[in-house]
């Protein structure tokens, strides 16, 4: 964990403690705002020290400063501003904060774009040409990334309001149930559910800007799944039919099938591994089923998997190195590792829970947790009180020896609809039908602690932390959407509380953290942006015929793809405006 002010002060006695500003008392700490994010300041600094000290120096401390303290430091430190400003150390701390993964990503679509397209980004959010001309001259730049994504999230917080642009529109003869981008916004696959309509189309967009669809291909049942894979240049569905289909993107444009793999009974999910030269099915005939990319571009057989009842999942861990799947049954959840020879091989399980929907790792890969309930042929297993609390979700750390072990439980009184880590693996988010969210962190022991729990008056149907782990958003059928802060004492608070005029479906975060778009079945998905003060603002809304079944970001934040009910799926661009926004509602208990 990189060090704080007091660990700095404590250490290398650097930092300095300046007279009580007019107007504050001795106990209460200076706040600061940092790119939305509130910093408590207990030592505020004021060093000669500080000012004597070689410019290469000064970089090297504060090289090791995460952005809260890089933001206190610039507020409170005259020894450390210029350095902080000239050397654009806070979009450097910024940008660590996201995952490695999420670094990739946000790399992989800015290496896409030339000079004038970098340019034309920025315009949509700015007009001074200097500050253009001066960051297109930076491309080349190592921390071109981190100095860009940084600068583009500022200008877009900036704004009082988005002007939106419809790019494009997607039709279906049916409802759309959901519209994705791939990681390179550069194609949106559409799903369509109907009793005789069950089509996928994946539509991308030409030199010019606008949108066609490429390819349109058919299952014949429900189709539960359509995803990109991580290089954006493979589709994979799943689907009822009983079948999973690889497509692959070729070099004239064109999406061609790959290979469709079988099962006797449907297929209930299919995922790439993070390097996307694997893919695992789940279906219910009990079997879990690998796939590999060969040097030729075809997908051959790798693995099989078994479990005594339907498989319900199977998700990679963030290496590729490990698979978990789930079963309904009393097997439970199992973990598997990929040998040396390339081959899988079952290494563990999960002990003591029941009917397991879903299972995932942490991002370190050093902690899985599970979806399911209490075994009910063991109520003596548990305290006579946790049968109020049957369903839970079940945090195993691996040990040394590569074993997993149960290192805690979060109970609720009804199912549990989806549980997720937080990117930097530090905490968990449960939610639940009965409207219940829970909060749970990691303590310096490893050990596991309730952190928050907050209420919705309906079902929950999604909680998610942002990219840097520092907000959640979620969303419920009470009609509202709420967003959580977490603060300096690591404490988490509501900071807003969005309304809609009927039930909400999705809320998800920009790639950025710091903008969310809703979707509500009262025919509108809402842009919701914070400032720089770190408030929460409505800033736009986007309309549609019939309810919006999904809605989610490009990885570059300036383009929403909304999915409804009314057959289409729309591609809007984000633009900057003046007008002023819609006042949002503040979080209260």
């Amino acid at each position: 964990m990189t060090p704080g002010i007091k660990q700095i002060n404590d250490n290398s006695k650097i930092v300095d403690s300046p007279p009580t500003s007019p107007g504050r008392s001795q106990s209460e700490p200076p706040t600061v705002i940092g790119m939305g994010r509130e910093v408590n300041a207990s030592y505020p600094c004021e060093s000669l020290f500080l000012k004597k000290l070689p410019i290469e120096i000064k970089y090297k401390i504060i090289d090791y400063l995460d952005l809260p303290t890089v933001a206190l430091l610039k507020r409170t430190c005259s020894g450390l501003y210029d350095v902080i400003e000239e050397g654009d150390v806070m979009a450097k701390a910024w940008y660590r904060w996201f995952s490695s993964a999420h670094q990739a990503q946000l790399k992989a679509v800015i290496s896409t774009k030339d000079k004038d397209q970098i340019s034309d980004w920025l315009g949509r959010f700015t007009n001074d040409k200097a500050l253009i001309k001066s960051l297109v001259e930076r491309r080349e730049s190592d921390e071109f990334p981190a100095i860009f994504y940084f600068t583009i999230s500022e200008l877009m917080s900036e704004c009082k309001a988005f002007k939106l642009v419809e790019k494009g529109e997607i039709s279906h003869d049916s409802e759309i149930r959901s519209a994705t981008f791939s990681g390179d916004g550069r194609h949106v696959v559409t799903m369509s559910t109907k009793v005789d309509d069950h089509t996928v189309k994946i539509s991308g967009r030409d030199i010019s800007g606008s949108w066609g669809v490429k390819t349109s291909f058919f299952h014949t049942d429900l189709i539960n799944s359509a995803t990109f894979s991580p290089d954006c240049n493979h589709l994979v569905t799943a689907s009822d039919d009983g079948t999973a289909k690889i497509y692959g993107h070729s070099a004239d444009g064109s999406w061609k099938a790959k290979v469709t793999i079988t099962h006797d009974s449907m297929v209930s999910s299919a995922i790439f591994s993070p390097g996307g030269t694997l893919v695992v099915t789940a279906s219910y005939d009990n079997t879990a089923k690998i796939y590999g990319l060969e040097a030729n571009g075809s997908w051959v057989p790798k693995a099989g998997i078994s479990h005594d009842d339907s498989i319900l999942s199977a998700t990679f861990s963030a290496d590729g190195r490990y698979l978990i799947t789930t079963a309904g049954g009393a097997d439970s959840a199992k973990i598997h590792s990929q040998e040396d020879d390339g081959s899988w091989l079952e290494t563990g399980s999960i002990p003591d829970i029941s009917h397991v929907t879903f299972a995932t790792f942490s991002h370190d890969g050093a902690h899985v947790l599970t979806i399911g309930k209490m075994p009910e042929n063991d109520p003596m297993m548990f305290p006579p009180s946790s049968l109020d609390f049957p369903y839970m979700v079940k945090i195993c750390g691996q040990k040394a020896d590569g074993s997993w072990e149960a290192q805690a439980d979060i109970r609720h009184s009804s199912w549990v609809i989806s549980a997720s880590f937080s990117p930097d693996s530090s905490h968990i988010v449960t939610a639940s039908i009965g409207g219940t969210v829970k909060i749970c962190g990691q303590k310096a022991d490893e050990s596991w602690e309730p952190k928050a729990i907050f209420f919705h008056k309906g079902l929950v149907t999604s909680a998610t932390f942002s990219a840097d782990g520092c907000h959640l958003v979620t969303a419920s059928h009470d009609k509202t959407v709420k967003v959580y802060g977490l603060k300096a004492g690591g404490n988490w608070e509501e900071q807003v509380t969005i309304a809609h005029d009927a039930e909400v479906d999705s809320a998800f975060f920009s790639a950025d953290g710091r903008h969310v778009v809703t979707a509500s079945r009262d025919k509108t998905a809402k842009i919701i942006g914070q400032q720089i003060d770190g408030s929460w603002v409505v800033k736009a809304s986007i309309s549609h015929q019939g309810e919006v079944n999904s809605a989610s970001f490009s990885a570059d934040c300036c383009h929403v793809v909304t999915a409804s009910e009314d057959g289409t799926a729309k591609i809007t661009e984000i633009r900057g405006s003046l007008v002023s926004p819609e006042p949002a509602q503040s979080g209260g208990d």
